[in-house]
């Protein structure tokens, strides 16, 4: 499947038909064009075909509200696209929040890339 060219906020690498997908920016809050990162990720969904997506949030520090607002749109994309959405790699801070949001029982998580892919490929 197409990959987009040069996003700024994500990095992209390819597992048969799982993307994951990095984020280039440690702090993802307002200060960054949250707005640019929610296209960025949206695309791969709606104007690349990616049904599989796994986050890999292992360089992500800290997250604000409305970059959560993203991922959970970045979900219902999927799922009603017959997608899914797998998100690994917290670190505490984030952890922090997903769990506060209660948003741990809202996505699927897994412990590894490894295992985030491996239950998109099931």
């Amino acid at each position: 499947m197409p990959l987009p060219d040069q996003p700024t906020y994500l990095t992209l690498h390819e597992h048969g038909d799982v993307l994951v997908v990095g984020f280039t920016m440690r702090m993802l809050n307002d200060e960054e064009n949250i707005e640019q990162l929610g296209q960025e990720l949206f695309s791969l969904v709606e104007q690349f075909n990616w049904l599989k997506l796994v986050l890999d949030m292992t360089n992500v520090e800290y997250v604000t509200s409305s970059v959560l607002g993203k991922l959970i749109t970045l979900h219902r994309k999927l799922h009603r696209s017959q997608g899914r959405l797998v998100l690994f790699g917290f670190s505490p801070g984030v952890d922090s929040i997903l769990r506060t949001s209660k948003l741990l029982t809202y996505f699927s998580v897994a412990e590894s890339c490894d295992a985030a892919v491996a239950q998109l490929a099931s």
